[in-house]
């Protein structure tokens, strides 16, 4: 086919904002899209390619993926043994060990589905996964294996259903992702079922589907081309249902540029700075990501350097990927192939060589020998609730009272605890202290929910399906009349504030799927919902019990303890100190909203309230150890030595709350 410099240089447009926005410069909130005009940048090659060869008898499948080999291999095993060779040193056993099952991940073209299955309540950081950009390279590696064997069945039968099947992919992938963005968006996120309608749009382009324009509607397509790109680029963000309808904005304008060839934008994008950005495109993809996790990764360590700016490390990458493209991967990808068996064979030989160390990794468990036992004891905590694979998220069938978890002892249940993951956190230290009165209350605890009865929470692009649970979990509890008081407790902060504790990503309390999200309408729902289900409580005389958010600290407590010590340990005196205290004012600032909100809730019902930062926080600090032990799982859950901890020290209040009530 016909070699177009305006697609070099369009893949400039692609990658640039991607760098961008992953050096944490916000104004490239949608950066991200950059990916899908790949998408469809690739498509249209791809089948172009093919198709061409088809018709002139040309094509062979063998010499099809000797071409994708030679221009993915050689930069992406390059980029995954330099990037072990670092995480060996800085990694932390944890990520180490899912490094080794993203590499062979990687390797073996479903990185994609690993992360997708990594992406859960509790997934680690992006900042731990220094290979987790491949996950595109796996939906086009998948696009590589199974469309040139669709085209090849379609040419023996004269293309005569061509259009159909290339209509209906792209028809039902679509619908796909629409239906199913907002209920699985990271499955949708990640999958080629629902990416495969951007790869067909660039599939319809190369396949002629549309008339060609010139003239003055060809340039309207361009400059409309660019600007839809644009707009995804930077009003789409991380709280966008994506890809959803959003991902139209970048695949639309890729489609629209690459229709319009020979009009001005196409002109402006043949310039030779734009080509030889476009030329340098994968490589640039490739290493500039590892570099900026890596340097987010040991951001809450006091290590002032230079070389950890974007002023030093932007340049970097282009220095990386100019070396990875000249010395790697241009030479191999322009080398002839003369044995292609022979070349199969070197290419699985790469496979394994790099698979055998990355498996050893995964199966050592991220090789913990490499550190000493004082960077292992900060690591141990532990999530502080009772086991959640039985007590957290359950079924709503399964939300009675006798499949409930108990807390203490074996009697029937005086109290109960409710709430989202805070409350699960916080189980496992009231258990413990039960335990030796033999006192019993039950638990629910529902992911991201706050315990608001008839409402919903938005998260992101995700809808979470909360109100429907509580109110089960309420008419169980008022239905026992032994019950006397309920704890209720949350992330309220999150809630109050409409995001996670130094997040971005939008969170809003909601009625249902059709509600205007909003701050203000969050509030008020939030608001309305924890007054119901007080009142509720009240209605039944059961002693209502607000216990407030542990400080939300906004790093890995843990983790961040023993990056700290490991970088102490290379670094020495250039190494300052971690932040181990929490500022009072940080956490009080934040909570105040909701603290707001209590107080003008006191006024309509009847609760009391349990604050642990009254113990936790005193003379402008918070704590988040204790001794050495650390009392966070996270950076906001509490671990079973700081459930145990704030169970301890809020004690008295909590015995006196359940003594307080009897049930008329």
């Amino acid at each position: 086919m016909k070699y177009r410099q305006d697609i070099d240089g369009l893949r400039s447009i692609a990658i640039l904002p991607v760098i961008l926005y992953h050096a944490g410069i916000s104004v490239f909130s949608g950066g991200f899209t950059g990916v899908d005009v790949f998408f469809v940048i690739s498509g249209y090659l791809i089948t172009s390619i093919i198709f061409k060869e088809l018709n002139s008898g040309t094509f062979t499948i063998s010499n099809f993926y000797v071409r994708r080999i030679k221009r993915i291999f050689p930069a992406l095993f390059a980029m995954i043994l330099a990037t072990g060779a670092v995480s060996y040193f800085f990694l932390l056993p944890s990520h180490f060990e899912r490094f080794g099952s993203s590499a062979i991940a990687a390797i073996f073209f479903c990185a994609n589905i690993v992360f997708w299955g990594d992406s859960g309540y509790f997934e680690t950081a992006a900042e731990s996964k220094p290979l987790l950009h491949t996950w595109s390279l796996g939906v086009e590696e998948q696009f590589y294996i199974f469309f040139p064997l669709i085209l090849m069945f379609l040419a023996r039968r004269g293309f005569r259903h061509l259009k159909a099947v290339i209509i209906a992919v792209f028809a039902v992938s679509f619908m796909l992702n629409i239906a199913l963005v907002t209920k699985f968006p990271e499955a949708v996120f990640f999958n080629l079922p629902f990416r495969a309608w951007e790869l067909m749009l660039g599939a319809m382009l190369a396949l002629g589907f549309f008339p060609s324009v010139g003239g003055a509607k060809r340039e309207i397509s361009g400059v409309l081309g660019l600007l839809l790109i644009a707009a995804g680029m930077f009003f789409i963000d991380e709280s966008t249902s994506f890809p959803g309808y959003a991902a139209l904005l970048p695949c639309l304008g890729t489609a629209l540029i690459i229709y319009s060839e020979g009009s001005a934008v196409n002109r402006f994008l043949s310039f030779k700075p734009f080509v030889w950005i476009g030329l340098l495109s994968y490589s640039l993809y490739i290493w500039h990501w590892p570099v900026f996790a890596f340097r987010n990764y040991i951001s809450a360590v006091e290590f002032q350097s230079v070389f950890l700016s974007n002023t030093f490390l932007l340049p970097a990458v282009f220095a990386m990927a100019i070396f990875s493209y000249y010395v790697i991967e241009k030479p191999l990808r322009t080398m002839r192939v003369h044995n292609k068996r022979q070349f199969f064979a070197y290419a699985a030989a790469c496979m394994l060589a790099l698979t055998l160390p990355a498996l050893y990794v995964e199966r050592t468990r991220g090789m913990s020998e490499r550190f000493s036992k004082d960077v292992i004891d900060s690591l141990t905590a532990r999530m502080g609730g009772l086991d959640p694979k039985k007590c957290f998220d359950l079924k709503y069938e399964d939300i009675r009272k006798e499949r409930l978890c108990r807390i203490g002892g074996k009697k029937e249940p005086e109290f109960a605890l409710i709430g989202d993951s805070h409350a699960l956190a916080m189980s496992g230290g009231m258990d413990a202290l039960f335990r030796e009165n033999d006192t019993t209350g039950l638990l629910f605890a529902r992911s991201t929910c706050a315990p608001a009865e008839g409402m919903d929470v938005v998260n992101g692009a995700k809808y979470q399906d909360c109100s429907r649970y509580f109110d089960r979990a309420l008419d169980v509890i008022i239905a026992s009349p032994e019950i006397k008081t309920v704890f209720m407790t949350a992330r309220w902060g999150m809630y109050a504030n409409n995001r996670r504790y130094l997040g971005t990503t939008k969170l809003y309390v909601v009625k249902d799927e059709e509600t205007r999200k909003d701050p203000y309408a969050s509030d008020g729902f939030l608001y309305q919902g924890l007054k119901s289900t007080i009142a509720r409580l009240n209605a039944a005389g059961i002693n209502a019990v607000i216990i407030k958010d542990v400080p939300d600290i906004g790093f890995d407590v843990p983790v961040e303890a023993g990056k700290y010590t490991v970088m102490k340990r290379m670094f020495g005196d250039r190494v300052g100190r971690l932040d181990y205290d929490f500022k009072s004012d940080e956490h009080f600032g934040w909570v105040r909203d909701f603290d707001n909100m209590i107080v003008s809730l006191s006024k309509e019902v009847n609760f009391s309230v349990i604050d642990p930062s009254d113990f936790l926080c005193k003379n402008g600090e918070c704590e988040i150890y204790d001794g050495m032990s650390p009392l966070y799982f996270d950076s906001n859950h509490l671990s079973k030595q700081g459930s145990l901890y704030v169970a301890k020290i809020m004690a008295p209040k909590i015995e006196a709350a359940i003594k307080k009530s009897d049930r008329f």
